[in-house]
């Protein structure tokens, strides 16, 4: 009874103490939250983002009293789970207004969102700001976008381009194929390059002034595979001081007045002219191309930088005479757009639409998806197989279980024990096949992406990590990559983590409305986005992550190469890889370089290491790109009693439901070149900085290769994955200079050559067609 009692005042005394700890930690709250204002909230450019990128949260506040605090933002992914994502810690010491910033990823279309202000230490709420598509009482904007809406962003208003108003964003038509949000605030720019994830353009006209740090993360963003396009006029001077003087290709020599600007009308394809004089910008470009020209210069370029692309009128669009022009909503557009596209985005979509139901793969990002889905030791039945399974059950319990117990045996109340035998037969045989079938082991497929840029030693790399699990569980997940340098003391860094959707509007897919969608077990990312904590995975079921890490590491590759506008290449390269490189492609200007492959001897098609190879070596063969890339074969077909002959070219269908991940990788790096859209039946919106075909129209080489070495290794609850069935492929954009000599093959005079055949075949493209 003492026993019992005592008992009691200790559950007592412990209640009592847990709800005054409980109360001062509200208490404290309440104070911290009664010392700080939220002022300004934005998410994305104006309230605008895509999903299944990264976005950009800003938020001000202003408190007086020092602080430790954290942003959060909580979005759907593809499946349903709401997935936190957490800022770093800010410390604010100081009172007084305070600008924060954090990213997070949303997985479906008009997700809610909320967004949290965590005490750093306790983790306790201080402010929390939701938003819910067609509430009224929302207390942000944020309006999702697919990712084939080109969205662009501006410094500085920019004539010929209309801005959104953050206002009006609950009446925006979002059936546009084109969206611009104006930055009036430069102190509002995200602070990581993953923040413009979500940008196709930035323009900057006139504007130079944004801080050395904010500079930095647009040049990150830049080489990584972004597009800038800045508009310089007269103001060459303030031009030359700013910080983008410093990094982009292009030089500017002064001033000149331009009288003549027709080329410029050519370009926008207007018939409206330009009249007045000009003052404008004089410019030099080593690489790339020019637009539009001048009588002393050129006036429009596009150059390559890193991975991306930087477009530069030296024109200021602001000033007159082009400031009151109306080509300018025809101009201002055709410099904002990155790349053409071979149909409209709305065409493409309505095109896109029909195929989905046929095969459910519209984009090549889908295609890498499935081809990662296939785990070593995991065979699963074919839908057909499974329905074939269920008509065989039904027609099992049913017209034959009544033929058994009515005809034959002529005892229909056996029926009360055939039909429960059947059923509990069922059963066993179907765990028992669905443990053979699906295994009791962990089991992934880890694939390596990593890009180079040869001249200014910008490296990024993607790691596609698909998790099969054998149990209903949560996991901790984290990934190290590095780079692939023969240094032997070549540093892990911790590495970009998310999951991988699919940009589909079938299930799981990114573009289904997040109306009706189950909610699923929630899970947290580590401090920006470094790791996922409590990864939910059914039994037998999978999970697709992404991991992204950007590197600077310069000579890795040595360039010696020279070509010329007919795509023939000469010279030498040496690259310093971990591994020689093996199945590779060369690509410059319409011309493919592969290697003649001798099966007893494939050591001597790698491209070694530390090692000057020459692209003219005797093994090596040249085509048009393509032919190659569409496995084209022309047929050369002769007129009987006739001197001419008729060549039938073939291409070879391409097949969406391939998953040669080799195969699949060298159409997306090449994917424009190939005929894009049009020859595939994909559209490559997903992931196009993925493809490389602008490097090449800009004047560089490709090189697309096989590398045997495991650049990342992920973890999860600390144990270390097997990396050795790791698939790494790398693509190295290689500078070229331009030669003005060209080189011609006479065509042979043997005998043999010169005899003529009823049918031929030859390789499209090839040297011998």
């Amino acid at each position: 009874m003492k026993s019992s009692l005592f008992f009691r005042s200790l559950t007592l005394l412990v209640l009592l103490l847990s709800n005054l700890l409980n109360a001062s930690l509200s208490f404290a709250a309440d104070q911290k939250t009664d010392s700080l204002e939220i002022t300004n909230i934005q998410v994305g450019f104006d309230g605008l983002y895509k999903v299944g990128r990264w976005v950009p949260v800003y938020l001000e506040l202003t408190t007086d009293s020092p602080l430790d605090v954290q942003i959060s933002t909580i979005a759907r992914s593809p499946d349903g789970n709401p997935t936190e994502v957490p800022s770093q810690v800010y410390s604010l010491k100081t009172p007084g207004t305070h600008r924060l910033f954090s990213e997070f990823k949303t997985g479906l279309l008009d997700s809610p969102l909320k967004i949290r202000l965590r005490d750093a230490q306790t983790q306790s709420i201080l402010k929390e700001f939701s938003f819910t598509p067609q509430s009224k009482q929302n207390q942000f904007t944020a309006i999702g976008l697919k990712q084939s809406v080109e969205l662009w962003a501006m410094i500085g208003p920019v004539p010929g381009l209309d801005a959104v108003s953050s206002e009006s964003l609950a009446d925006l038509d979002q059936n546009l194929d084109q969206y611009a949000a104006l930055i009036e605030d430069q102190a509002s720019l995200p602070e990581s390059a993953y923040g413009y994830d979500s940008l196709d353009t930035l323009v900057v006209d006139a504007d130079f002034s944004s801080e050395p740090q904010k500079n930095e993360v647009i040049r990150n963003w830049v080489a990584n595979g972004g597009h800038l396009v800045l508009c310089v006029g007269s103001d060459v001077e303030a031009y030359q001081q700013s910080k983008y003087a410093s990094w982009v290709p292009v030089k500017t020599l002064g001033t000149t007045t331009v009288r003549d600007l027709s080329s410029l009308e050519l370009y926008a394809a207007v018939r409206s002219r330009i009249r007045g004089v000009a003052t404008a910008s004089r410019i030099e470009i080593s690489t790339g191309e020019i637009l539009a020209t001048g009588l002393d210069g050129p006036l429009l370029v596009r150059v390559p930088y890193g991975l991306g692309i930087v477009t530069f009128l030296a024109l200021d669009l602001n000033t007159s005479p082009l400031q009151n022009w109306d080509g300018l909503n025809s101009l201002s557009p055709k410099l904002a757009t990155r790349a053409k596209q071979p149909i409209a985005t709305s065409q493409q979509n309505a095109v896109l639409g029909k195929r989905i139901s046929q095969t459910g793969i519209s984009e090549l990002d889908t295609q890498l998806f499935h081809s990662q889905q296939n785990f070593p030791g995991i065979e699963r039945p074919s839908h057909w197989w499974v329905m074939a399974l269920i008509l065989s059950y039904l027609l099992l319990i049913g017209p034959l279980d009544y033929f058994l117990v009515h005809r034959i045996l002529k005892k229909p109340h056996i029926t009360w024990f055939t039909f429960p035998v059947m059923v509990c037969i069922a059963i066993a045989w179907g765990g028992f096949t669905a443990l053979k079938d699906n295994g009791s082991l962990l089991h992934s497929t880890q694939l390596n992406v990593v890009d180079y840029d040869a001249s200014a030693g910008q490296m990024r790399g993607r790691f596609y990590l698909n998790l099969y699990s054998p149990e209903t569980r949560r996991y901790q997940v984290s990934v190290k990559s590095s780079v692939p340098s023969q240094s032997k003391d070549q540093p892990y860094f911790p590495t970009h983590l998310s999951w991988n959707g699919l940009p589909e509007t079938t299930f799981a897919g990114m573009y289904r409305s997040a109306e009706g969608t189950i909610s699923g077990p929630a899970y947290q990312f580590s401090e920006q986005s470094m790791g996922i904590e409590n990864l939910p995975v059914l039994k037998w079921g999978t999970k697709s992550l992404l991991a992204e890490w950007t590197q600077q590491q310069s000579d890795l590759v040595t360039s010696k190469l020279t070509g010329n506008n007919l795509g023939q290449l000469s010279g030498t390269l040496t690259h310093q890889f971990s591994t020689p490189l093996k199945d590779w492609v060369l690509a410059y200007g319409n011309r493919v370089y592969l290697p003649v492959t001798n099966p007893e001897q494939l050591d001597e098609s790698y491209i070694p290491a530390n090692q000057a190879w020459s692209i003219n070596g005797p093994r090596i063969e040249s085509r048009n790109i393509k032919g190659y890339l569409t496995r084209s074969v022309s047929r050369r077909i002769e007129q009987k009693g006739q001197n001419n002959a008729t060549i039938v070219t073939v291409q070879t269908d391409y097949n969406p439901f391939a998953k040669d991940t080799y195969e699949i990788l060298k159409i997306l790096t090449f994917h424009e070149m190939s005929g894009g859209y049009g020859y595939t039946g994909l559209s490559n919106i997903s992931s196009a900085q993925l493809d490389l075909t602008e490097q090449l129209r800009l004047g560089r080489a490709v090189l697309f290769a096989r590398l045997d070495t495991p650049l990342s290794v992920a973890e999860l609850d600390q144990n270390q994955l097997d990396p050795k069935h790791q698939d790494t492929y790398i693509r190295v954009v290689i500078p070229v200079s331009i030669s003005t000599e060209i080189q011609y093959e006479l065509p042979s005079l043997d005998k043999k050559d010169k005899e003529t055949k009823d049918q031929q075949e030859t390789t499209s493209g090839s040297d011998n067609e």
